[in-house]
């Protein structure tokens, strides 16, 4: 009996030593992409879809992030076969035109959800790529800084309705530092637009959107295209001004020189509220500032009036240009600060 319970002992703590197999670390890699039919860069292509072949199943991520260009609504049809992405022409394509699909983020593996970044395609319909582009960058008219997600668009003929009826040929979203690149066009030339697009359209319908235009027709192989942004409704900031406290000593001057002689307003600003503003000369000093770090921009007075106007897409009126001092202003007591700044360098 002894030996039997003995033994008995010894397979019961054998059984609560035992650890299930935890099947090694967890996979982070995303689906491998083994083949694209037809290959990448085809010229003179007539198929009706391309298939991409990935080393595991997969699956849809986001069918959002899907961009075809040249532009055409509804163009793609996606569906995924076990471990194959097969993408269909749901238009007719054009011929001797150069197509670029981007399908960032659209899909995923089935098993941790590990999503295919930088999955693109590249082909032609007749017998030569198009490799010229279009690039340059988008602020903000009323701030001057950078704007992120803004959809530009390229289109072949200019009216006042275009933005409110027509998409774009050539799309493209600007990036973190605003800038922006057309690919893989033909020697043409283009009418850009830009609309911040709120309703996800791709036309001017939201009183509040912001967009912008370029002034004239810009051909294939155009660089640093600058692009304004305005809201329409958009109107000059208060000036909240910072109030006498006759306990504090601190008091400076603020010179600014070397000003051009058309019409600028002068905005002084705290923080992100404008303090002061005044219309502006050659050489323009603002007195008895309480001491501080101040941030100046000035603005293209077209009209006048003394204060920043919004523009008018159906009339073209372009906002007015305001360029931001790149540099800090630290104002200190009993001192006079002289600032030598072209406004347009």
């Amino acid at each position: 009996m002894k030996y039997t319970i003995y033994i008995a002992i010894i397979f019961l703590c054998s059984c609560a030593n035992i650890v299930a197999p935890t099947g090694g670390p967890k996979d982070v890699k995303p689906p491998k992409l083994l083949e694209k039919t037809p290959t990448n860069k085809t010229k003179n292509f007539n198929k009706l879809d391309v298939t991409f072949v990935f080393d595991e199943l997969i699956q849809i991520n986001d069918k959002n992030n899907i961009f075809f260009s040249p532009y055409s609504k509804d163009a793609l049809k996606i569906d995924v076969i076990k471990n194959k992405l097969i993408v269909s022409f749901e238009k007719e394509l054009i011929a001797n035109t150069t197509y670029y699909m981007n399908l960032d983020k659209v899909i995923k593996d089935v098993n941790e959800g590990n999503i295919v970044k930088n999955l693109d395609y590249l082909f032609s319909t007749g017998s030569i790529i198009d490799t010229l582009t279009i690039s340059g960058f988008v602020t903000d008219a009323k701030t001057s800084k950078p704007i992120e997600g803004v959809w530009l668009g390229l289109y072949k003929n200019d009216m006042d309705s275009l933005l409110y009826k027509q998409t774009p040929m050539y799309i493209v979203r600007s990036s973190t530092d605003g800038e922006f690149s057309f690919s893989n066009l033909a020697k043409d030339s283009f009418y850009i637009y830009a609309i911040e697009d709120l309703d996800n359209n791709l036309k001017f319908t939201i009183p509040n959107e912001k967009v912008g235009f370029y002034h004239k027709k810009v051909v294939s192989q155009s660089k640093g295209i600058e692009m304004y942004l305005f809201d329409e409704t958009a109107q000059s900031d208060k000036v909240k001004p910072i109030a006498k406290d006759s306990s504090l000593v601190g008091y400076g001057k603020l010179v600014i020189d070397s000003l051009p002689s058309y019409p600028l307003v002068l905005e002084l600003l705290k923080g992100d509220e404008v303090v002061h503003r005044i219309k502006a000369t050659h050489k323009t000093s603002i007195d008895s500032l309480k001491v501080g770090i101040y941030s100046l921009r000035v603005i293209e007075d077209g009209n006048q009036n003394g204060v920043w106007d919004s523009g008018q897409l159906i009339h073209k009126r372009a906002a007015e240009k305001v360029w931001l001092y790149p540099k800090e202003i630290n104002i200190r007591d009993d001192w006079e600060v002289i600032i030598e700044w072209e406004a347009n360098q």
